[in-house]
């Protein structure tokens, strides 16, 4: 009985020893080639904005992994990319600015044996961030700064945005985009002349020149109605029904008194009413509240789109002329549910009682005279139905 144990023994050490060393051989390398794999050739360079998209063809060898490429942007920071054994295409990227710049090519093998190396010349264009950061304007806001830009290759970008101080500039904030154009502000600064700047980082670390102005917050109040008054010129919108252009300044929200506007036979087309705000302003946004009674709501002569346009001496005539400067573009009052028309949700109802705000461009243009261009109504109509109208701004 003893020596069966002992054989038994005997046997299960073997197996034992046998499955460690099978489970050695599965996990040794599958590729131990240490043959240097053969360059890429027919190198072709396409050069764009901060880069350069570089094809070649690869050697058919199935012991190659990846093409690598190894790269210097600047004079400090080198980078490195890769691409598939299946692609023939690399990608290299992060360019301080244009000129002409050394990439290598190395094909590597499944086993990290490097190709001899392929040296190819670059030109990247002038990188995005170079551009927009060209393009940065700085305006006085409405409590602090607004930064416009222009990024037409819709880069993915940050603006950042600084101010000084007694140590020098202090960050303020960053904004992220990659739309074509815009603009943005920072708020919450008391109203005292300093200097502002701005500049644009990527991705990889590149920082344009900072913009400097030197700028004074504007003062933001909300006007005083009983100083505004309604203008009527000729050619603009009568009231009907008892209604006039004083009401949406005596309302204070929604309601079912409104201006109900018509035309005339002598009416100007687009419809269009004028208020004179009593003095020059700086004005910086208002808020608009339609009719509301359960069917007026984004329907009957709700405004849709519209334009805005301010004047200091406007022609007496009427004409939306020279006189007249036009304050931003197109104005859109969306319905926040898009339900057809008719359709209203939860959504909508509570939109019609806060009311819709719009803001105004900057550079802020002192103007006394306010004039509200109605382009298109919610039933395609002429008629115009505002409840309350409510301005803020920096009276001068």
């Amino acid at each position: 009985m003893k020596k069966i144990n002992i054989f038994l023994m005997v046997l299960f050490l073997a197996g034992f020893i046998f499955s460690c060393k099978n489970e050695v051989l599965d996990h040794a390398p599958l590729f131990g080639d240490k043959t240097k794999p053969s360059p890429v050739t027919n190198i072709k360079v396409t050069n764009v904005e901060g880069g350069a998209i570089i094809t070649y063809d690869v050697h058919a060898d199935p012991s190659i992994l990846y093409v690598q490429a190894d790269y210097s942007v600047n004079d400090k920071v080198s980078r490195q990319a890769k691409s598939s054994y299946y692609s023939d295409t690399i990608t290299v990227s992060g360019f301080a600015k244009a000129g002409a710049y050394k990439v290598v090519l190395h094909a590597i093998s499944r086993s990290e044996i490097k190709s001899d190396p392929v040296e190819v010349t670059v030109n990247p264009l002038t990188p995005n961030y170079l551009t927009v950061g060209a393009s940065l304007k700085l305006f006085a806001d409405f409590g602090g700064v607004n930064v416009s830009y222009l990024n037409p290759s819709e880069s993915e970008l940050g603006v950042v945005v600084i101010v000084d101080s007694l140590d020098g500039f202090e960050y303020l904030d960053t904004k992220y985009m990659k739309e074509p154009e815009g603009n943005f502000s920072v708020r919450g600064l008391p109203t005292k002349e300093r200097t502002f700047g701005a500049y644009v980082r990527d991705r990889w670390g590149n920082v344009s020149d900072t913009v400097y102005s030197k700028l004074s917050p504007l003062r933001e109040v909300e006007l005083d109605r009983s100083k505004i008054s309604g203008l009527y010129l000729p050619g603009d919108m009568t009231g009907c029904c008892g209604s006039s252009l004083s009401v949406p300044l005596s309302n204070n929200g929604a309601s079912d008194w409104a201006l109900y506007g018509i035309t005339l036979p002598d009416t100007k087309v687009p419809s269009r009413i004028t208020y004179d705000l009593g003095r020059t302003v700086k004005m910086s946004r208002f808020r608009l509240w339609f009719r509301v009674n359960g069917i007026a709501e984004f329907a009957n002569g709700t405004p849709k789109t519209f334009k805005l346009y301010g004047s200091n001496n406007p022609n007496p005539d009427g004409s939306l002329d020279a006189t007249w400067m036009q304050l931003g573009g197109l104005y859109e009052l969306k319905k926040p549910s898009g339900l057809p028309y008719g359709k209203r949700n939860a959504e909508d109802d509570a939109a019609k009682q806060e009311g819709f705000e719009f803001t105004l461009p900057l550079p802020a243009q002192p103007i006394r005279y306010w004039r509200f261009v109605m382009v298109s109504n919610y039933s395609q109509s002429l008629g115009m139905e505002i409840s309350c109208l409510k301005f803020w701004g920096d009276p001068q």
